[in-house]
């Protein structure tokens, strides 16, 4: 009876590795997904926003926002609807889901006015930051530590998509820190909000992940609003840029917070946050075949750096 009680344990202990094994690498992949449109706004936005753009005519960050908020709320409201089961959302819920939207804006807007001072590739490195912030945070509060064997991933992450970059910016700017440093603080700040909303995502753990995007954006697009009311923020924009930014929105901000919930709830907010950083690889891709910015070997040997980690991290979450 003993032996028998132990196999069917030992058997249900092995049934769960191969769950184990398909979450963690489904996990890795929308995390990944979740990195590649999280940087579209970093810089398709750059020449809108940015008034040193060459024929085109600037505007204004809190209006670029709105558009972007708003038209993914709108185009995740059916979606929501068709995802089944049909769960209502608890009263207790709404205020998760409200403060989300705000802070996801929040750090979305300050992203903008950063943009506007510093280049969309030193951004893309800089936005990183969060990933340093979101493993302080899970440590110290959240208790959600690293193993061992995941610290030489995070080292050379965060070598790679931090430090590498900024000294390259150092340098190319011949350490005259007072020609970027206020872009970079906003970038900075920015970083700082959006780690919090990885923690407020994962509070939002029993809720669908579309209608998270749905609510998530029309609170974000309603504080922007508010917000333009108050400073009187002109409504006035280019067609060609709205259809832009309603993309960006969608795919970027909408596509990118379905896939990043997506993966807190499979591999937990840290890991998720380490292989979000991946960010930087393709902000700097973006950046030089979209805005033609100068790619130096400092950025490829981040690259390097951070797919040499990103790989070495999968294959100790699969282990």
């Amino acid at each position: 009876m003993i032996n028998l009680l132990y196999l069917v344990n030992l058997s249900s202990v092995f049934s769960r590795f191969p769950r184990i094994k398909v979450a963690t690498t489904l996990g890795f992949t929308v995390a990944i997904l979740s990195a590649a449109l999280s940087a579209l706004p970093d810089v398709i936005t750059k020449p809108i926003v940015d008034p040193g753009t060459d024929g085109i005519l600037p505007t204004e960050p809190l209006l670029v926002v709105l558009i972007m908020y708003l038209m993914t709320g709108i185009f995740f409201t059916p979606l929501a609807k068709l995802q089944k089961p049909r769960v209502k959302i608890k009263r207790s819920s709404w205020p998760i889901l409200i403060i989300y939207g705000v802070a996801s804006a929040s750090s979305t807007l300050v992203f903008s006015f950063g943009l506007q001072e510093t280049s969309a590739t030193n951004a893309s490195i800089l936005a990183n930051s969060e990933t340093v912030f979101t493993i302080l945070i899970g440590m110290l509060i959240c208790k959600e530590c690293l193993a061992k064997k995941e610290l030489l991933p995070l080292t050379l992450i965060v070598v790679g998509a931090i430090f590498l970059p900024i000294g390259s910016d150092v340098y190319n700017q011949s350490f005259a820190f007072s020609e970027f440093v206020f872009g970079d603080i906003l970038i900075l700040i920015s970083g700082f909000i959006y780690c919090l909303c990885t923690f407020i995502a994962k509070r939002a753990s029993m809720i669908k992940t579309t209608s998270v995007v749905q609510i998530m954006s029309f609170s974000g697009a309603a504080f922007i609003f508010i917000l333009m009311l108050i400073f009187q923020t002109d409504f006035t924009i280019d067609h060609s840029n709205f259809s832009l930014l309603s993309f960006v929105g969608i795919a970027g901000i909408g596509g990118s917070v379905l896939f990043f919930v997506m993966a807190v709830r499979l591999i937990g907010a840290v890991r998720t946050i380490l292989i979000f950083s991946s960010t930087t690889i393709f902000g700097v891709f973006y950046s030089g075949v979209y805005l033609l910015e100068p790619i130096s070997l400092f950025h490829i040997s981040s690259v390097a750096l951070v797919v040499l980690g990103l790989h070495q991290l999968r294959y100790r979450l699969v282990a």
